[in-house]
């Protein structure tokens, strides 16, 4: 998603949170190994802004922010369409 829609004004932020103890050197190789393409901070403070619902999930959370700052999407799971349809919808491009 970074790379495709980075042009047309998507910014990528990951934020590992530290929920399952993971060490940054951790985090970072990980980031290293596949190839994450945008940037990635450590935060361990906002964790519990992110650990809905209750129970840990081995999934990232996914938010999409728009331009004044309003959620326009929130994920638990991976969901590439979904997510996909919302960005598009977000900067005005249409299908």
């Amino acid at each position: 998603m970074h790379l495709t829609y980075r042009d047309q004004g998507l910014t990528v932020l990951g934020v590992a949170t530290g929920g399952f103890d993971e060490s940054e050197a951790t985090l970072d190789a990980f980031a290293e190994q596949t190839a994450v393409t945008f940037p990635i901070v450590h935060d361990s403070a906002t964790y519990q802004l992110f650990s809905w619902p209750p129970a840990l999930s081995p999934f990232p959370r996914q938010v999409l922010i728009d331009q004044d700052g309003v959620v326009r999407y929130l994920a638990s799971e991976h969901r590439p369409a979904e997510l996909d349809a919302a960005i598009r919808e977000v900067l005005g491009l249409s299908r």
